[in-house]
């Protein structure tokens, strides 16, 4: 698949990912594959395990701890994905996080736009890459 090689990239740009900490309301959790994947309400449970077992499939979520997030605002799709600081600013990441953008919203949201946030370990928004 085409999209291997870019999430591929993706995780090997992006390897440390940490885990939030403790305390915080990151919304309900569901793990897929040792990788955390929280959600809002703002979006179903169909979409977020549309998302979870593609990130599986994609072996975004490899085995290894990763936190990432989902959220809608309008018909604006958030993947919120918690990065090493300093990464924000990496050129190469920022391409790839656009292409998977592209991605994520042909395969797994029907057309619909998708904003990557690159976040701390609080995931809070250090940067917000959008598709081509």
């Amino acid at each position: 698949m085409k999209n291997i090689n870019l999430i591929g990239t993706l995780i090997i740009l992006v390897s440390i990912l940490i885990t939030p900490g403790c305390g915080q309301n990151y919304g309900k959790l569901v793990k897929f594959n040792e990788g955390e994947l929280y959600y809002t309400s703002a979006v179903t449970t169909d979409e977020v395990d549309r998302l979870g077992q593609y990130l599986v499939a994609e072996e975004f979520f490899d085995g290894n701890e990763k936190t990432a997030q989902l959220n809608k605002v309008g018909n604006t799709y958030e993947f919120r994905m918690v990065i090493k600081k300093g990464l924000e600013n990496d050129q190469d990441l920022i391409q790839i996080a656009q292409e998977f953008a592209d991605q994520l919203s042909a395969d797994v949201f029907a057309g619909n736009q998708v904003d990557i946030h690159l976040c701390d370990e609080y995931l809070n928004t250090l940067r917000v890459v959008v598709a081509f």
